[in-house]
């Protein structure tokens, strides 16, 4: 009943708007304070201040304070953080993480009711961990050299250099590896041939910390004997000659295997039994004429590229809602937003009245589009929580994501905060386009993946609903 009475407090705060977002980064190990304070002479004595940590849309209540008085005694033992109740009364709620470790990333919700309302703080935690100063060792036999280090977050870039100022790095090999404890250790391999006497040098480097870590060794020319010429002599073609069969059975196998793949996804969707509509929701020049065509490209093997959905086209006609074929159940429409910061706003009761009329004649499922060339500002992230909370409201479900463009620096970041929206899936694609539509199989697999997992969740979303009219599977993209 307390979760429920939670839960629904938070739907009432994030409706009224009266949350602020906080962006904390910490260094594993370090102590951090995560800030929560409101207007104490609002609040009445007997009313409750909590604290949620969410992780991979799982929320754990690890504070929960009445009257001053911790509610959550018989859990003290195993939460983290700690709030200091002598400060309550001062409106202060922070929360204190002492020697931060990677199990407390995630976003932490303070939320505390006022006599006008309830106010609520949200904070993204992100942890970075230093890695632990590189190892570099020599194998004599191979003219190898292995550079590794353990416990950095995130990945670490791995550099090779000699004394002389060159650069080794394209001649080594690094893999990284995740551990139990969410850390990356690191490995790298720099095979060459020293023919004169230097100093080869390591270097372990955190970008986000701006933080490198350096290992160097000095190394003397080696000598190898006839018998050993001879014998690398003769190795090396055989192993090269086994290496190309294996290697052109590998690609035969792979190639062979990756074709029989794509005919199953598309068989797949040939084989829809349901009247499937694919709406693409999102604003202009984010990519979504693109997606509908890039869809349709990769499913339609036999037929060249064209332009179905207008990509080319330019308000007012642009902005008119298309419908394409896909198959002859399955068919993608695109519903557009303004192209202005506040874009739900204005044409937010049109859309949703058009949505709850589908959703009732219809099955339905909604994806929102954003290009990653776009980074979100203040503004534009509110207008997309009031869109994803409408979404839900018609569907019972947050709406999925399709990130175009990701080949841009930020599009992990983007797919970290739709998830926390509570997208149930984040795709990221490259889009072809009337100038680049050269099909692959890997760019082919992924449009053909995206337009099943559309179809099976327009299957789920009905199944949770009242009985539909008709039996017709709709896909909704932002």
């Amino acid at each position: 009943m307390k979760i429920f009475i939670i839960g629904l407090i938070l739907m009432v705060v994030k409706r009224t708007g009266r949350f602020f977002v906080n962006e904390i980064t910490a260094v594993r190990g370090s102590d951090v304070w995560i800030e929560c304070t409101f207007d104490a002479t609002r609040m009445s004595q007997d009313e409750p201040v909590w604290w949620l940590h969410c992780e991979n849309s799982n929320c754990i209540e690890i504070q929960h304070f009445i009257g001053g008085v911790d509610q959550l005694q018989d859990r003290a033992a195993s939460r983290r953080g700690r709030v200091y109740p002598d400060k309550l009364r001062e409106g202060n709620a922070s929360l204190f993480i002492e020697n931060v470790q990677m199990s407390d990333e995630g976003h932490y919700e303070c939320s505390a009711i006022l006599t006008d309302g309830p106010c609520t703080t949200i904070s993204v935690l992100t942890v970075l961990a230093s890695s632990e100063p590189p190892q570099l060792t020599e194998a004599l036999d191979t003219r190898s050299f292995t550079c590794s280090s353990r416990n950095g977050f995130p990945p670490a870039l791995v550099t090779w250099a000699g004394g002389n100022g060159m650069n080794y790095t394209p001649d080594s090999v690094t893999q990284h590896t995740l551990n139990p404890e969410g850390l990356y250790d690191v490995v790298s391999k720099l095979t060459r041939n020293v023919t004169e006497e230097e100093t080869i040098c390591c270097t372990v480097w955190n970008q986000p910390l701006q933080e490198h870590k350096t290992n160097c060794m000095r190394v003397t020319p080696g000598q190898e004997t006839d018998d050993q010429h001879l014998l690398t002599a003769t190795l090396i073609p055989v192993a090269l000659f086994i290496l190309a069969c294996c290697v052109g059975f590998m690609i035969y196998r792979y190639c062979y295997k990756g074709r029989r793949n794509l005919a199953r996804k598309r068989e797949r969707i040939s084989n829809c039994s349901h009247q499937t509509v694919i709406v693409l929701i999102g604003k202009p020049e984010h990519g979504v004429p693109s997606l509908i065509n890039s869809c349709v490209y990769a499913y339609k093997t036999d037929e060249p590229f064209k332009n179905r959905a207008g990509a080319t086209r330019h308000p007012p006609h642009y902005a008119k809602p298309e419908e394409v074929p896909l198959t002859e159940r399955i068919t993608i429409t695109r519903a557009l937003l303004q192209p202005e910061d506040r874009f739900w706003t204005s044409e937010r009761d049109s859309f949703l009245d058009k949505w709850r009329r589908e959703a009732q004649s219809h099955r339905c499922c909604f994806v929102f589009v954003h290009s990653c060339i776009d980074k979100l500002t203040a503004t534009t992230k509110d207008e997309i929580q009031k869109l994803f909370e409408d979404v839900k409201s018609v569907t019972g479900s947050y709406p999925f994501t399709a990130l175009t463009m990701k080949n841009f620096e930020n599009a992990e970041e983007l797919k970290r905060y739709f998830k926390y929206l509570g997208s149930k899936r984040v795709f990221s694609f490259h889009n072809y386009t009337i100038h680049d539509h050269k099909r692959t199989a890997k760019r082919d697999e992924e449009f053909l993946d995206f337009v099943n997992a559309c179809t099976d969740e327009a299957v789920d979303t009905e199944s949770e609903m009242v009985p539909l009219i008709e039996d017709v599977c709709v896909l909704h993209t932002h």
